[in-house]
């Protein structure tokens, strides 16, 4: 697909002549929320996903294909994220695989 989430996100809004503070709204999100995933400044947490994708009438399964696809190549893989960070992104519901735990 080669295209960012947030350029999904942008796309799909000014498909539907949306402004980001129109979206902000239907999403009971911050317009800064909005200009930030549509920069690729961060990917929504999965409430706020299965939200997008309803206002913007896609699937949510579509914009997992899509953050899947998303190439990480700017980001060290290799980071020692402590426990805490672990915690916090596990209650928005990412599952987080551990180094020794990785799925081949």
């Amino acid at each position: 697909m080669g295209m960012s989430l947030g350029q999904f996100i942008s796309i799909r809004r000014k498909r539907m002549l949306m402004t980001q503070e129109e979206l902000a709204k239907k999403t009971n999100v911050s317009k800064s929320a909005i200009a930030k995933w549509e920069t690729d400044g961060g990917i929504p947490d999965r409430d706020n996903l299965y939200k997008l994708a309803n206002i913007l009438g896609v699937t949510v399964n579509d914009m997992h294909q899509i953050i899947r696809s998303m190439k990480y190549k700017d980001i060290d893989l290799t980071v020692n994220i402590t426990p805490d960070i672990i915690e916090i992104l596990e209650s928005y519901g990412y599952k987080v695989i551990r180094p020794n735990e990785r799925e081949e």
